[in-house]
């Protein structure tokens, strides 16, 4: 059906059809999509079996997208009315999380401008308002405006998103607000040459279909082991520690189907969660929470394949309110000797902030 001669529909007309009408739906056209469209994008049953997908759920943490057009994007999500039909622990910072959908809409946008593979490039000042830990029932909404976009007009294919995020609560209060979520949307064939240069090839096994994890889930961060820290004369700490990668790995089976990566915003969980460990540790700080950061960067990717990666932290010290910074941080690619795969880090971050919760 094509875009011409295709009729709009609400949410509640496509939720009254099945997976058959559902998938002879132009989707790149439509004003909005229901959580079941979704879901089939993401499972590449919408004709991008080869191309951009969205992640599977319990990563997709998206209910539907209530507009999408030229220049907005709104969607919605609502948390289970039990934590017993929550995926995640409850324990589980979740700001990184959430900050995950953001990127993943505008990649998504991105998808419908121009067929690729889609990939988060960076973001500017990221802020946490209000506490984003599962609460039954909550609403959040998602209200993104595009700032840009270019077209990559060298290789005639793709393009780059740029767009304001913000994440609301149902009194429109902003619970998290990040400037300049940039996302493109990549040649195919390149992404497969990097999987080919960095054996990301390994295979990683399909998740059981009505899998169920009922508050178990964590995400995957440092190991405890691996943590060291070293203080300068200036009172500033530089910490690092490192994480095992390898196709066992749980957010690889659903984040994104055929095209399994890491993602970049669980490699930024992790700094965050070494952040608030130190800062209890080195600062006394207990319970810190992210407040806020300045800027981040991804110039590579995470593969399936058996390696580790490293974090590090620098300059980190404590601000005069007691709050804990990290004025750099930085994620590595490792081989399992610990040498550099990469020489240069592939996720970069700027003035990390943690509080007091």
């Amino acid at each position: 059906m094509t875009s011409d001669s295709a009729p709009q529909f609400s949410v509640e007309n496509l939720d009254a059809m099945d997976d058959s009408a559902l998938c002879q739906l132009d989707w790149k056209h439509l004003v909005c999509l229901n959580g079941r469209l979704l879901e089939l994008h993401a499972e590449g049953q919408l004709g991008n079996d080869r191309l951009a997908k969205l992640p599977r759920r319990p990563i997709l943490c998206i209910d539907q997208i209530d507009r999408i057009d030229d220049d907005v994007i709104e969607a919605s999500f609502t948390f289970p009315s039990s934590a017993s039909e929550w995926a995640f622990a409850e324990s589980e910072s979740l700001e990184m999380l959430f900050q995950d959908q953001l990127d993943q809409l505008v990649g998504f946008w991105g998808c419908r401008k121009a067929d690729g593979i889609g990939r988060a490039l960076s973001s500017g000042a990221c802020k946490l308002q209000q506490t984003l830990d599962f609460e039954a029932g909550r609403k959040l909404f998602y209200r993104l405006e595009k700032r840009k976009w270019m077209e990559n007009k060298v290789s005639g294919s793709g393009g780059t998103a740029v767009f304001n995020g913000r994440i609301l609560d149902e009194q429109d209060n902003v619970v998290l607000d990040t400037k300049n979520v940039i996302v493109g949307i990549l040649n195919p064939a390149d992404i497969a040459a990097l999987r080919e240069q960095h054996g990301g090839k390994q295979g990683v096994q399909s998740p059981t279909s009505g899998e169920s994890f009922s508050g178990e889930l964590l995400i995957p961060i440092y190991d405890q082991s691996s943590l060291t820290i070293a203080e300068s004369e200036e009172g500033l700490a530089s910490v690092n520690a490192t994480q095992q990668i390898n196709p066992e790995l749980w957010p690889l089976k659903y984040h994104f189907k055929g095209d399994p990566v890491v993602p970049g915003n669980f490699g930024t969980h992790g700094i965050i969660a070494l952040l608030k460990e130190v800062a209890a540790s080195h600062f006394g700080l207990m319970d810190a929470k992210f407040t806020s950061l300045q800027n981040k960067k991804f110039s590579g990717m995470i593969f399936e394949d058996p390696k580790q990666i490293r974090f590090e932290l620098r300059n980190v010290h404590a601000k005069d309110d007691s709050a804990v910074v990290a004025g750099e941080a930085n994620l590595y690619l490792e081989d399992s000797s610990g040498q550099l795969m990469i020489d240069e880090p592939i996720y970069t971050f700027k003035n990390i902030l943690v509080s007091a919760g």
